[in-house]
């Protein structure tokens, strides 16, 4: 069982409040790129400087827990919790693991939305990936869905959120809550349902482990195969077409 953390609820919904903030207005401004727009040219400069905003301000969040409670970064966040040898390469490829059910949930959902007659596309992030044609571009751009989200979303949605929503809440609202706001933020309906299932696995797999690296793994896990199959390396993307 996950240890119960002490912070409040008001606590953690105002510190990731202005990271969720940041990227729905940011996922807003891309879904208004028309759809036959070409992918925005990758800029160096912003990306990284991107990455250091995202990764100070989840580390910045924890810090602020961790003084006034006078905690460790253990104690925040279980990074010492489990067998590591065994818990942390089974939690990454897990990540890869699930990838098939998550293009068979994303499957339907494309099915039922073309019955209603409702168009979907793919992600703006997938389709700048995609037309990247430089081995530097595609590996700095590869590092933000395999490093820079999953530490800080993990660190935000899971290590943040759902233990104060855990101890005030009952537990099925704990966990689908953050997996709301999680899917949310990336304003894809395409994905929506697909990145809820996601982050249920991802909650249960930290209550259980009590561990952040586990779900950090397993979501940078999940991504690799994704950023792979985007660039046509994994051959699944023949048979089911990468969001």
């Amino acid at each position: 069982m996950l240890d119960r953390k002490p912070w409040k609820l008001w606590e953690a919904a105002l510190l990731i409040s202005p990271f969720v903030l940041s990227i729905v207005v940011a996922q807003f401004a891309q879904s208004q790129i028309p759809a036959n727009a070409p992918p925005p040219v990758f800029s160096l400069g912003n990306f990284l400087l991107n990455s250091v905003v995202f990764l100070a301000y989840a580390a910045c969040a924890v810090g602020i827990l961790m003084s006034k409670y006078e905690l460790s970064l253990d104690a925040v966040l279980g990074l010492k919790k489990g067998p590591l040898a065994q818990l942390l390469p089974t939690a990454f490829f897990i990540g890869f693991a699930i990838v098939p059910l998550m293009f068979i949930l994303q499957m339907g959902c494309n099915l039922f939305f073309k019955s209603m007659g409702i168009a979907v596309e793919a992600q703006k992030s997938i389709q700048t990936l995609k037309s990247m044609d430089t081995p530097f571009q595609i590996l700095l751009f590869s590092l933000m869905p395999v490093i820079q989200a999953p530490l800080v979303e993990e660190i935000l949605f899971r290590g943040i959120l759902f233990p104060s929503l855990r101890i005030s809440v009952p537990r099925w609202v704990a966990y689908c809550a953050p997996a709301f706001l999680f899917s949310a933020v990336h304003l894809s309906l395409l994905n929506a349902l697909p990145l809820f299932a996601l982050a249920l696995l991802l909650t249960w797999q930290y209550e259980k482990t009590g561990n952040l690296l586990c779900p950090v793994l397993t979501h940078a896990g999940f991504n690799l195969c994704n950023v792979l199959l985007a660039r046509g390396i994994i051959p699944l993307e023949k048979i089911i077409p990468p969001s």
